[in-house]
């Protein structure tokens, strides 16, 4: 396997699936790499208890990193998106040499093509906390074709900010998106709902 061919199979396999703090985040690439040395048997793992509802174990498993196998352990992770479940990681043997392929989460069943519709705004609360800086949302990959993406946004909820994850949504024809946004006010801030636009 030569050193380029390698270093691509290393970069694609770190952009098929990552976990942080315990949330897998879908991606859009399922590489496929050929090596010529066949995957060591599977470690007999001790599964933990799950940290909660909802988490997904992920079994541990032989990856191929720069160049030789890595066994990347089992934990536990919560789907990027409800109705996706995880495909896992696999070596299968083809003409004396092996394919891997990463391990990422998938749509069970493709979800149905529905424009997002927010919920009505109601009269703006002012509040004196300042919301903290939007996070960076990895996006689980698309569903259908022409979907739009709504990003998260923090709401208020009478106590502290709490983030509401984006999603996929359905095109509006003649519409676009217009994302969530927090104004400040001389009396304090409030948050301008997303909404579409035309």
């Amino acid at each position: 396997m030569s050193k380029s061919l390698r270093l691509t199979a290393a970069a694609f396999a770190a952009a098929a699936m990552f976990t942080i703090a315990g949330h897998a985040h879908a991606q859009f690439v399922v590489p496929e790499v050929r090596v010529n040395i066949a995957p060591p048997p599977p470690r007999v793992e001790i599964r933990t208890a799950a940290p909660g509802a909802g988490y997904n174990w992920i079994a541990g498993h032989w990856a191929w990193r720069y160049g030789r196998h890595t066994w990347m352990p089992g934990h536990w992770a919560v789907p990027p998106q409800p109705g996706m479940v995880w495909e896992p990681a696999r070596w299968t043997p083809v003409n004396g040499q092996w394919t891997f392929v990463e391990g990422h989460w998938r749509w069970a069943t493709p979800p149905a093509a529905v424009v997002y519709e927010p919920p009505v705004a109601a009269a703006p609360v002012y509040v004196q906390t300042e919301p903290p800086p939007l996070i960076n949302e990895v996006r689980p990959g698309v569903p259908f074709a022409g979907a739009v993406w709504i990003p998260g946004y923090w709401h208020w909820n009478g106590y502290n900010h709490v983030w509401v994850s984006g999603r996929w949504s359905a095109a509006r024809a003649g519409y676009r998106w217009e994302p969530d946004r927090w104004v400040h006010g001389p009396t304090g801030w409030y948050r301008a709902p997303g909404h579409w636009r035309r």
